[in-house]
C-alpha cells in the first residue's frame, strides 16, 4: 500500500482524469439489501475513491464518475461507467462489519460492499461486468479478498490473473456446482450466480455414477442464453440452446435451504 506521501502524489497526478461529484443522496440502507460482493483487507485504510476511478480508467478506458452519496462521508459512493452504476460503501457500520466477519469466518481489519445493482433499463451483462471490474480493483488495491455472494466464492489478487474481464463471459459469474444426494440415489448438480442478475438458480438430476460433463455444459449454457435473452423462464416454458442441438425444458419450480437460507431453483431437463 502507498503511504501519505505518494497517495497525494497519486492523486494529483490523476486530479484532471477523474470525474467526481456530490448529489443530494441518502446513504442506501445496506442492511436492507443483499450485497453483490464483499471484499475484505487489513494491511491500510480504504482506498481513495480516486485510486479506484483512475485503476478502472487505465485497465477499462473509462471514464469512471464517482458520486458521493451527499454529506455522509467519501467513502460512501456510486461508480459510474456510462449508464452502468454500482453502490460502493467501503466504511460501513459497525454492525456489518462485525456480522460479515462472523459470517464469512475474516479476521480481516476492513470490510467493503459492493450493493445490490440496479437493473432498470440495462442490460444486465453490462452491470455485472461492472459490478466485478470493481471488485477486481478494489481487490486489487488493497492486497485483499473479495468474496462473491451469489457464487460463493473467495477470490484473492492472484485468482483475478484469469479473469481480465474485457468482455463478458458467463463462467466469470456463474458457476456449476454437484453433491451426491445418497438417500435419493442421484447428484444434484445446479448453477450459483444467477440471483446476482436477480433471477432464480437452475437444477438439474443425474444418477449417482453417470458422467456430468453434459449436464454442467447445458445448465451454463441454459444460463447464458436466459442472460442474454433478459428473462426468467416459466415452468413449462421451452429454450433453445445455439451452440448445442439441445432443446431445453423447465419442468418445475421449488425452494431449497442448502445453503442456510432459502433459495429459489428452476429444474431443467432436455432432449
Amino acid at each position: 500500500m502507498a503511504n501519505g506521501s505518494s497517495r497525494a502524489s497519486t492523486s494529483a497526478k490523476y486530479s484532471e482524469l477523474i470525474t467526481m461529484k456530490k448529489i443530494k443522496k441518502k446513504k442506501p440502507s445496506v442492511q436492507k439489501m443483499v450485497p453483490t460482493f464483499i471484499l475484505g483487507w487489513t494491511n491500510g485504510e480504504p482506498p481513495p475513491p480516486g485510486f479506484l476511478a483512475a485503476w478502472f480508467d487505465r485497465h477499462y478506458g473509462g471514464p469512471l464518475t464517482i458520486r458521493f452519496w451527499g454529506t455522509v462521508g467519501h467513502l460512501h459512493f456510486d461508480a459510474v461507467h456510462t449508464s452502468w452504476s454500482a453502490p460502493i460503501d467501503l466504511a460501513p457500520s459497525e454492525d456489518q462489519l462485525n456480522r460479515w466477519r462472523a459470517s464469512l469466518q475474516w479476521d480481516h481489519e476492513h470490510i467493503g460492499i459492493i450493493g445490490a445493482l440496479s437493473f432498470t433499463g440495462q442490460d444486465r451483462r453490462d452491470m455485472v461486468l461492472h459490478a466485478t471490474r470493481l471488485a477486481k480493483g478494489i481487490g486489487l488495491l488493497t492486497g485483499g479478498t473479495v468474496f462473491d455472494v451469489a457464487t460463493g466464492t473467495y477470490l484473492n489478487p492472484s485468482d483475478w490473473q484469469e479473469r481480465d474481464l474485457e468482455v463478458f463471459g458467463v463462467e466469470d459469474h456463474v458457476q456449476v456446482e454437484q453433491y451426491e444426494r445418497i438417500e435419493e440415489g442421484r447428484s444434484w448438480l445446479h448453477t450459483r450466480g444467477l440471483t446476482k442478475f436477480g433471477w432464480d438458480e437452475l437444477e438439474a438430476f443425474r444418477g449417482i455414477g453417470l458422467t456430468d460433463q453434459d449436464c454442467r455444459q447445458c445448465l451454463l449454457d441454459t444460463a447464458e442464453a436466459l442472460i442474454r435473452e433478459n428473462r426468467n423462464p416459466k415452468v413449462g416454458e421451452q429454450i433453445a440452446i445455439q451452440r448445442e442441438p439441445w432443446q431445453v425444458s423447465v419442468v418445475r419450480h421449488r425452494t431449497d435451504t442448502h445453503y442456510g437460507r432459502s433459495m429459489a431453483f428452476r429444474e431443467i431437463t432436455w432432449d
